[in-house]
């Protein structure tokens, strides 16, 4: 039979006053946790010694990578680069089957101009009608300047980048407004910068004649836009002419 729990008032705790351990788990623990903590700030203070020379290892070791990067990352990708065509060249020969485009579709596959073209599709009707009315200033713009083709490319080279690179900054500064209620302005003039620049290279592959087709029937569209906005403000003016 158990005997009664004592009354709370009486209970002692299993060591005297002195703190001497009366029970010898209770020393083994002290004994353990004593040596915990000696060993924990043995580490903290080797940790703490030792965060400089960690610090510059690190260091010397992100420098020691950038270093290896800068030196192997060109030589891999130039070695790439040659070996690349011998695998596509097997491939071909072991797999015939298989749809491996070369470099030439690759680069075609990959041509601004279907980005292009997919932006102008993207923007709504009455933003195309503007595209194409604006496509058709510039190309008559250019007609003027030059004479047509022929004129442009008998131009010296010289006065060619002339006009090209002013389409190209102005391209560029009318990328920010892609997305936006005037964002037909990137699209007429970056038609335009890529129609004549492909012009001027000669460029006869499936990329340049889709955008060649594409300019062609936007700029007569735009004529036809601007001679039905022009007809019908004269309808709209004669009346009034009349009535005053």
């Amino acid at each position: 039979m158990s005997s009664p729990p004592q009354c709370r008032s009486e209970f002692t705790f299993p060591w005297s006053v002195d703190h001497q351990p009366q029970n010898r788990l209770i020393e083994k623990l002290e004994q353990f946790q004593r040596l915990s903590l000696l060993r924990w700030r043995f580490l903290e203070a080797c940790r703490q010694a030792a965060r400089p020379r960690l610090a510059q290892a690190r260091a010397l070791l992100d420098q020691t990578a950038l270093a290896t990067a800068l030196i192997v990352v060109p030589r891999v990708l130039a070695g790439w680069d040659t070996l690349r065509p011998r695998l596509i060249s097997h491939s071909r020969a072991l797999l015939p089957f298989l749809p491996i485009p070369s470099e030439e579709e690759e680069a075609l596959a990959t041509d601004p101009v279907w980005e292009l073209l997919a932006e102008f599709q993207a923007l709504a009707p009455d933003q195309q009608d503007k595209a194409a009315r604006n496509l058709a200033l510039l190309w008559d713009h250019f007609e003027h300047m030059f004479g047509g083709l022929s004129g442009f490319l008998a131009e010296p080279a010289i006065e060619q980048s002339i006009y090209l690179d002013k389409l190209t900054t102005a391209s560029r500064r009318m990328r920010l407004a892609r997305g936006s209620q005037v964002a037909f302005h990137y699209v007429t003039v970056e038609l335009m910068r890529l129609y004549v620049s492909y012009l001027q290279g000669g460029r006869s592959d499936r990329a340049a004649m889709t955008l060649a087709s594409n300019v062609v029937a936007l700029i007569s569209r735009g004529r036809m836009v601007t001679l039905a906005i022009t007809s019908e403000v004269e309808l709209i003016r004669t009346p009034r002419a009349e009535a005053a």
